[in-house]
């Protein structure tokens, strides 16, 4: 019985648009009209202690005159339908006397306006890009139909104006904003009209689809040919946001737009830098720890005296540099890097283990001995021993830990011998340093053989009774207690010598 009602209805409406031909498509042409801003109650040089962010659901002509002839700057100029205006409490107390409750509602208190300083993204679509759509009546068509200067924009509700029944449709758009740390606020420009003069009232309303498709909120469009405003929540759909549209009157989309404040703040830094200073011999170890605050970390870059070395995953927090260079100490910096930038450094100084330094200040006797030549020096700071030469042969290893001193008995008198120190550690040898050194000569060797013997004490006795002269050096190797006089005694402290 409904079905052939609604025939009826339908053929009725034919014949008269038959009998009374008139295309009331062509005859709607509606013109642009700039709508109210949403700060249009906020003065830039005042201080308010408090605002107010209000959504105003005006369905009733005579509460719209009543608000705009009461807070006349709040500026209501595109007929029934929902407006978000930010009220100074002044202003706010008013509406609360004027409107009753179901009118206005409080959606964020306090509000605080967005400064210049934080990001912000805006992105537009055309109303005919949509993301998805949705009717059972193909109620949807591609059209700019009854709005002036349009293009590119899309219809939901029945394209008929003599059909007497309600088609419904939807339409969603869907922006991906900029990686952010936290949201500041969201808003949404639908730009549209109604094409419909029947009814007389807007029934298009607007909210953001959410993970189960549907409506999160309503907000009800105005019907002139305007800009609809709304700061809406954070709500996601598919991992993008998708400001949604549904109308049975013929509503034109001619333009969406997203406007998206937001903060994007890079990580913390990483924390517990640990580079090694001349520990290994080929690489320099570096080590950290993630920030406290670590969920925006992708990853760690390593710079090495300002240069990019390495860029590491979330869950790499060590490193060998095998590229270090020998005696050079290197400035090691760590950072984080996330979707919004790059942490400040953390830096710390690093280094090659060096082979071993020379010694310093080598010295070998010179004549002060007159059986064995003493050599000696001092510690360089990283050598764990030293190799000792003499004349290009090794005869001896020191230790760092024991007395820095070598002595060599195995010499003969006089003679000039080469010695040199070598430097050693687990890393390498330094370069050898170098001094000469000799013995005296053996005090009783009368004849210079290097052995003291009965010959000796013969060539004394016959310088004491007369028959043979002695040379000078002989003299001076015969006086053996130093008395600048050859004699007796000194022979007798000769034998004795030998004798021991």
């Amino acid at each position: 019985m409904i079905n052939l009602t609604k025939k009826y209805i339908t053929l009725l409406f034919f014949l008269f648009s038959v009998v009374f031909p008139s295309d009331l498509n062509d005859k709607i042409n509606k013109s642009f009209i700039q709508s109210g801003s949403i700060e249009s109650l906020i003065q830039s040089d005042v201080e308010y202690n408090e605002l107010i962010l209000i959504q105003l659901d005006i369905l009733d002509k005579d509460l719209l005159e009543i608000i705009n002839t009461n807070i006349p700057d709040i500026d209501l100029n595109v007929g029934l339908g929902s407006y978000h205006r930010i009220f100074p409490k002044v202003q706010f107390n008013i509406l609360e006397e004027l409107a009753p409750d179901s009118s206005f509602k409080i959606i964020k208190r306090p509000y605080y306006l967005q400064e210049n300083t934080r990001d912000f993204w805006i992105h537009l679509k055309q109303g005919s890009e949509t993301h998805g759509t949705y009717t059972q009546d193909d109620a949807v068509s591609y059209t700019c139909d009854c709005i002036d200067g349009a293009s590119d924009c899309v219809k939901l509700g029945w394209d008929s104006w003599y059909n007497p029944f309600d088609y419904w449709a939807e339409a969603w758009w869907a922006f991906s904003p900029p990686d952010h740390t936290s949201i500041n606020e969201i808003r949404v420009r639908v730009r549209g009209a109604q094409c419909d003069d029947l009814p007389l009232w807007s029934d298009t309303y607007m909210g953001m689809r959410d993970e189960n498709g549907t409506f999160s909120q309503d907000y009800l469009l105005s019907e002139e040919y305007t800009d609809n405003l709304y700061v809406v929540p954070e709500i996601w759909s598919e991992g993008m946001l998708m400001p949604m549209i549904g109308s049975n009157d013929n509503y034109v989309i001619d333009e969406v737009t997203l406007q998206f404040f937001y903060t994007c703040s890079s990580p913390d830094s990483p924390i517990s830098l640990i580079s090694s200073n001349a520990d290994y011999c080929d690489y320099v170890s570096i080590s950290w720890e993630a920030p406290n605050e670590n969920e925006d970390v992708l990853g760690y870059n390593l710079y090495r005296d300002g240069d990019l070395v390495t860029i590491f995953g979330p869950d790499i927090f060590s490193f060998f540099d095998y590229n270090a260079i020998e005696n050079i100490t290197h400035e090691y910096c760590i950072s984080s890097f996330g979707e919004c930038g790059e942490s400040e450094f953390l830096c710390m100084e690093g280094s090659l283990k060096n082979n071993a330094d020379e010694a310093l200040n080598i010295e070998a006797s010179d004549g002060l001995h007159q059986d064995v030549v003493i050599v000696t020096w001092e510690a360089s700071e990283n050598a764990e021993e030293y190799k000792i030469y003499r004349d290009n042969s090794w005869i001896s290893l020191v230790s760092q830990n024991s007395n820095l001193e070598f002595i060599d008995q195995f010499i003969e008198s006089q003679v000039d011998y080469n010695y040199c120190i070598e430097s050693i550690n687990n890393c390498g040898s330094s370069s050898l340093v170098c001094d000469i050194g000799f013995s005296s000569l053996l005090l009783g060797d009368i004849n210079e053989d290097n052995s003291l013997d009965v010959l000796d004490v013969v060539l004394v006795v016959n310088f004491v009774m007369g028959y043979d002269p002695l040379t000078d050096s002989q003299q001076l190797l015969s006086d053996m207690n130093s008395d600048s006089l050859i004699n007796v005694q000194d022979i007798v402290l000769l034998a004795n010598l030998i004798l021991e």
